[in-house]
């Protein structure tokens, strides 16, 4: 398919819907907190494998991912649950003993923070799936997969300076957004456990 002006202006609407969902930002807070007993080379790593397993995520829903979960006989209620369910972890640990006053004792192995939690569900969770399933059905597919790159580069760029933007906060500005976003994620992960819930019984039989 030809790369029109029309595939370009669907490709900007899609990367900005796609950006909002994502949230980068939020996710650089997190990955300072997580990444923090790693050196640099190895948080320029993390970074990068992040945002390659989020994209490559996006990109295999946005091709069959409705198939795919329904062949494996789930619901994108069931998916928006479970991802409420893990984010309520990562909130809790932000909020929590381990990681406020011991992160010398998270010693998780460097590829299971970059793929858990960060790739999957913060860059890549259930509302981002859903989305890119959704405009794989509206705009072009050049429209999505442009936006679907676009969004996991500036979540590279982002996560690959968010060292730098630890260091400016401080000891404790870092630990003051912490706090706060620790809060955000938790919402964030109940309102992914409402939506699951709610949508699954509107859709029974009688409602």
């Amino acid at each position: 398919m030809p790369f029109t002006a029309e595939t370009l202006t669907q490709a900007i609407l899609a990367t900005g819907t796609l950006f909002a969902i994502v949230n980068p930002v939020s996710t650089a807070f997190v990955f300072n907190r997580l990444a923090r007993n790693h050196g640099e080379e190895e948080k320029r790593r993390l970074s990068r494998t992040a945002s390659v397993a989020a994209a490559v995520t996006l990109l295999v829903f946005m091709l069959i991912g409705r198939p795919l979960m329904a062949f494996f006989g789930i619901t994108l209620y069931a998916f928006r649950v479970a991802g409420g369910l893990y984010l309520g972890k990562v909130a809790f640990d932000m909020l929590g003993k381990e990681l406020r006053n011991a992160p010398e004792e998270y010693t998780a192995p460097p590829q299971d923070i970059a793929i858990i939690p960060l790739a999957i569900p913060l860059l890549s969770g259930p509302g981002a799936m859903t989305t890119v399933m959704v405009m794989r059905e509206k705009y072009a597919v050049a429209a999505v997969v442009l936006a679907i790159v676009s969004v996991c580069l500036a979540s590279w760029a982002i996560l690959h300076q968010a060292p730098r933007i630890d260091r400016a906060l401080g000891q404790t500005g870092t630990n003051v957004v912490e706090r706060v976003l620790g809060l955000v994620v938790l919402v964030i992960a109940i309102q992914f456990v409402f939506n699951g819930i709610s949508g699954y019984m509107a859709q029974l039989p009688g409602r």
